[in-house]
């Protein structure tokens, strides 16, 4: 419950402060006094939009700040935990600070949150009826919103449950639909790769095969030469035909050397390692003897190896730039093909798993349709009887369901149907209901509501808009029986509810030094009687009237 508000540069008002009751509290004041205000800044306090026009002139800033006490077991315990705000009793600090620079601050118990943090704390302790609530029974597509709000926890699970079976099958039915939309790529895609697989697969690409192939065709390219420079070699080294290849030379020189090795010993060391060289002369040139035997110079094998390393170098311009990245991208070729390939597969897979989360959404959804008929039925009945008791004795109420395109809302589509009077048909509340059963529907939901609600603080702002007499009294009582459950801050022009109230509080404007600022006090039991004839007989009202809302606050 609020118990304390605070309000400081915000528009009229400069610096103002108020209590209230755990019960019935009442505000009131002339046309332009500034309650408006206070609901506005009650609702910034809680999370609603900061606006710069909100700020005082000539001021920086505003602050609302707003000291609650709420229950030990209150759900809202639970989330603040996890924020890891320490309870402090039962009572929780929230306060909005907005800049004219921009700078907007929410602040609970002191610590700063992100708006979105913040606003989940504001709109499970508080609930602000005003015009808006109208708007909620104008738009048919809102009533459905209005039902679920009486469910319980477990109706509330299965509404939950509904939606993310419902996103679920969005996601997967998506996903098929792309797959579907994706089918001729698919097939382009699986032509395309199979051409590379099959391109590089034929080349039967060995590993080191592109370096052989560039000597071998260098060889048969150059045959002719190195066939010719061979047979000289050989010749000079061991077969010259005229007796003087090396071979031969070394071999006399050797013999001459070997006849000397009696004479000196320096000789025979030049014997010695003159000898090997004769070996090696004898070993090189059979090395080339046997390679020019075995160069075997053939046009078709040139042509051959030549078409070989062209077909090499056109894949590495493909896919390499190496042959290792040609052998390397047919690897990742056959991986994405397989993927394309089975892609056909998965689209069999998805079809069946449409089907399948689409029927546990449809399934979840006909349980929370059939929850909702309960609930409908509950909340007519209720709601009828509130309206009797609000003058409207021959009211016929009624929730219609229309079936729609399945959502995360379910299979159905709901309207509040409404006959105020004998002999006329039932027709949607938006198009036959005036203002004055506006506000009695909606007090009839509230007044339902109150049995099951957390939410502490409710708050209307003139919720007898378009209402007198004695209906104004009927909802003056409703209001009342709403507050011995939940604390009630009502907006009113109506003097029936204001003398019902537990605290009355007066808004006044005032002009001081120039400026016009909003105060506020509680009125004590004179000073009630005195507004409570103002909204009477307006200003300067007589004695009569006076003791006539004297005998009004005391009944």
């Amino acid at each position: 419950m609020l118990n304390h508000l605070l309000v400081k540069n915000f528009a009229l008002v400069e610096d103002l402060a108020v209590d209230f009751s755990d019960n019935f509290n009442v505000m009131t004041g002339e046309t332009g006094a500034g309650k408006s205000i206070i609901i506005d800044a009650l609702a910034l306090l809680l999370g609603g939009r900061a606006q710069s026009e909100f700020i005082r002139t000539g001021t920086e800033k505003a602050i609302i700040e707003g000291v609650f006490y709420l229950p030990p077991d209150h759900y809202i315990w639970e989330f603040l935990h996890q924020l890891e705000i320490d309870r402090d009793d039962s009572m929780l600090v929230l306060s909005r600070e907005i800049s004219l620079n921009g700078r907007n601050v929410c602040r609970i118990n002191g610590r700063i949150f992100t708006l979105g943090q913040y606003q989940q704390v504001g709109l499970a302790i508080v609930d602000i009826h005003g015009q808006h609530d109208h708007q909620l029974l104008l738009q048919g597509d809102k009533h459905l919103y209005l039902l679920d709000k009486f469910g319980g926890q477990e109706h509330q699970i299965l509404k939950q449950e509904v939606k993310e079976k419902y996103e679920r099958y969005l996601h997967i039915n998506r996903e098929l639909q792309e797959l579907r939309a994706s089918e001729k790529e698919r097939l382009q895609k699986i032509d395309y790769l199979s051409f590379q697989r099959d391109e590089i697969k034929q080349a039967q690409i060995q590993p080191g095969e592109f370096e052989e192939l560039s000597q071998e065709v260098k060889l048969l390219a150059h045959a002719g030469k190195i066939n010719e420079n061979l047979h000289c070699a050989y010749e000079q080294l061991f077969g010259g035909e005229s007796g003087i290849s090396a071979y031969d030379l070394l071999s006399k020189a050797l013999s001459n050397l070997q006849e000397l090795n009696d004479f000196a010993p320096p000789l025979q060391e030049m014997f010695t390692q003159l000898e090997p060289a004769l070996y090696l002369i004898e070993e090189i040139a059979s090395q080339i003897r046997d390679f020019k035997e075995e160069l075997d110079y053939s046009p078709a094998r040139l042509e051959e190896c030549e078409n070989r390393l062209y077909c090499l170098k056109n894949l590495c311009k493909k896919y390499g730039p190496t042959i290792e990245d040609v052998l390397l991208h047919g690897q990742k070729v056959e991986a994405e093909l397989e993927k394309w390939l089975s892609s056909s597969e998965r689209l069999g897979e998805l079809e069946n798993k449409v089907k399948q989360v689409y029927e546990e959404y449809r399934q979840a959804a006909i349980t929370l349709s059939a929850k909702r008929k309960i609930i409908a039925d509950i909340i007519e009945k209720k709601v009828i009887a509130e309206l009797v008791e609000l003058a409207m004795p021959n009211v016929q109420f009624e929730i219609k369901f229309f079936p729609c395109e399945p959502s995360q809302h379910g299979l159905e589509q709901i309207e509040f149907y409404i006959s105020p009077n004998p002999g006329e048909p039932l027709l949607p509340v938006a198009k036959i209901a005036s203002g004055g059963e506006l506000s009695r529907i909606i007090l009839a939901l509230k007044i339902i509501m109150s049995e099951i609600d957390e939410i502490g603080t409710l708050v209307f702002d003139e919720i007898d808009a378009g209402i007198g007499g004695k209906t104004a009294q009927k909802v003056a009582e409703k209001l009342e029986r709403i507050s011995k459950c939940q604390q009630v801050i009502c907006v009113t022009h109506s003097p029936l509810i204001a003398a019902i109230a537990d605290r009355h509080l007066l808004l006044e404007k005032v002009i001081e030094k120039g400026r016009t600022r909003t105060i506020i006090h509680q009125l004590n039991e004179a000073e009630r009687i005195e507004e409570l004839a103002r909204m009477l007989g307006g200003d300067n009202p007589s004695e009569e009237l006076k003791k006539y809302a004297g005998k009004i606050l005391k009944k």
